[in-house]
């Protein structure tokens, strides 16, 4: 028995969210994490699917919720989802045959060929990478609440032949909106580990370092307009947040 366990947060496209659903037809259970959404174009869609609602209050990564996603579920087998991933025609052929084979290991790191606005990324740091995702339920530890984590099972973790498509980027709202959530994160991450003062050398260096890393050397220019497009970005996303580090510095001096 499969058990699919995803889940969504109110801003998440409910279109992209549908192509999810549509791939994983095939399995026995689906449970999806509903972290404070009402609207009724969604009940709807866990009505069409016969999905399981869990209403959950949201948490600022989604690790924090992980290893419920896979306690809470029923089947021999869980694939956890997230909300803008698809199983491919190939992939659900190959799970199939994981569950069903005598030697299959404990749990799967499946790939994820990325996508941004549509586009398909083969560069700049974006190639296929992969995610410990398909879990036998038995030899399920833990899931660390660490951002990025990966599960703790009893036995081997192997990759998958086949992958996944993660259509990361659906629209530019949605990256600001992620870059604010994740960035908030990775500051206090920092400051927690000491990092030493942001100086304003800081804000150019660490920016232009990922850009020159993303669209040079890691060859994001091959991807044409997109993998500018993302480069820059990255560097963005690196500039807020050693924003919201200094942020942090400059409020814990003040109260020193």
């Amino acid at each position: 028995m499969l058990t699919v366990s995803t889940q969504i947060v109110p801003e998440d496209n409910l279109h992209t969210f549908e192509q999810l659903l549509k791939s994983v037809t095939f399995a026995d259970e689906l449970l999806i994490f509903n972290m404070e959404r009402k609207d009724p174009e969604f009940m709807q869609l866990t009505h069409q699917y016969r999905a399981q609602a869990i209403n959950v209050k949201r948490p600022l990564v989604v690790e924090v919720i992980r290893a419920r996603q896979i306690k809470e579920s029923h089947g021999d087998w869980v694939l956890v989802m997230d909300f803008d991933e698809v199983v491919t025609t190939s992939l659900r052929e190959e799970i199939k045959t994981i569950m069903t084979s005598s030697g299959a290991c404990s749990a799967y790191a499946i790939g994820r060929d990325n996508f941004s606005l549509g586009y398909p990324l083969h560069h700049g740091g974006w190639e296929r990478d992969y995610v410990v995702r398909l879990v036998h339920r038995a030899d399920f530890v833990d899931w660390p609440t660490n951002i990025h984590s990966t599960p703790v099972v009893k036995g081997c973790i192997v990759k998958t032949m086949h992958a996944m498509e993660h259509h990361k980027d659906e629209s530019l709202t949605q990256m600001v909106a992620k870059t604010n959530r994740y960035s908030a994160v990775e500051a206090q991450l920092f400051f927690d580990g000491g990092l030493p003062p942001v100086t304003p050398i800081t804000f150019f260096r660490k920016p232009f370092m990922e850009f020159f890393r993303r669209y040079i050397l890691k060859r994001g220019f091959l991807d044409g307009r997109i993998g500018l497009l993302q480069s820059l970005y990255q560097s963005y996303s690196v500039f807020i947040t050693y924003a919201k580090l200094y942020e942090l510095q400059m409020q814990n001096s003040k109260n020193n």
